[in-house]
């Protein structure tokens, strides 16, 4: 990977934590706050012997941290994402959040529904996809895509959405149904469902969360951790990306700590 994109990720991770540390500064967020997002009634989590017994300190840390791990799914992996494909001369015309126009006739709509109906219902596997016709109306639909590219070479078009480790049967779902309209409308293409890490660990075949095998076959359709970043930026991306990871929160850990716990 090249330095400058080393660089680029660094000083956004580090924008990123100082944005999280400023935000639970003591100086910037009371105890009460903290109490409260740690222990919120609305979500049925009041608790206030815990409270009462638990330092403000540990709490604002337990906040951080809620706040890091949904903050770090939301656009962080899709930012370094982009900057590794554009750094990889494979891949042109890469994209991020783009809108793609795609059929949506009356014939392939129905054709996707009937499709993702017998999945749901274990009548077929999630690929093979089925075949795809012409379309018998000129009806479009615009989809937006995490990230695109093509390749160099042979001009396919990839279509990756860059999911979280444990998505919702909703959100496979309709990612599903997306990819298969691209599919009918552009021939020269190849789609991919992609998660930045693995949480059983770094075997695939570890991979256990059910809602995306039901919609993808994780041979074919799935890309994981290493394998993903590999992908995106050549061989041993992965590691290159974790070393700066950890580089960055070595750097910027004893701020935390300091900002956070001890006030100063």
């Amino acid at each position: 990977m090249k330095g400058t994109v080393k660089k680029s990720i660094e000083t956004y991770l580090e924008g990123f934590l100082q944005g999280l540390i400023n935000k639970y500064d003591p100086k910037v967020i009371k105890d009460e706050v903290i109490k409260r997002a740690a222990f919120d009634e609305k979500r049925g989590e009041y608790k206030p012997f815990h409270t009462a017994l638990i330092p403000s300190e540990l709490l604002r840390i337990q906040s951080f941290f809620r706040s890091f791990s949904t903050s770090l799914g939301q656009g962080v992996f899709e930012y370094i994402a982009k900057i590794v494909a554009e750094s990889n001369n494979r891949w042109i015309e890469v994209k991020s959040n783009h809108k793609f126009k795609a059929f949506a006739s009356p014939n392939i709509q129905s054709l996707v529904d009937t499709f993702i109906e017998k999945i749901l219902n274990k009548k077929v596997a999630p690929y093979p996809y089925p075949e795809f016709s012409k379309p018998d109306s000129k009806d479009t639909k615009k989809i937006v895509v995490d990230l695109s590219f093509k390749d160099a070479k042979t001009g396919t078009i990839f279509f990756i959405e860059i999911k979280s480790p444990k998505p919702n049967k909703d959100q496979t779902r309709q990612t599903k149904e997306k990819f298969l309209f691209l599919l009918a409308t552009y021939s020269n293409s190849k789609v991919y469902y992609a998660l930045p890490y693995n949480p059983y660990g770094e075997r695939k075949e570890n991979y256990k969360w059910s809602f995306t095998k039901m919609f993808f076959d994780l041979k074919k359709e799935v890309l994981i951790g290493k394998e993903f970043w590999d992908f995106l930026g050549g061989e041993n991306t992965y590691e290159e990306i974790l070393g700066v990871f950890r580089a960055v929160g070595e750097r910027k850990g004893k701020e935390i700590i300091r900002r956070l716990i001890k006030g100063s």
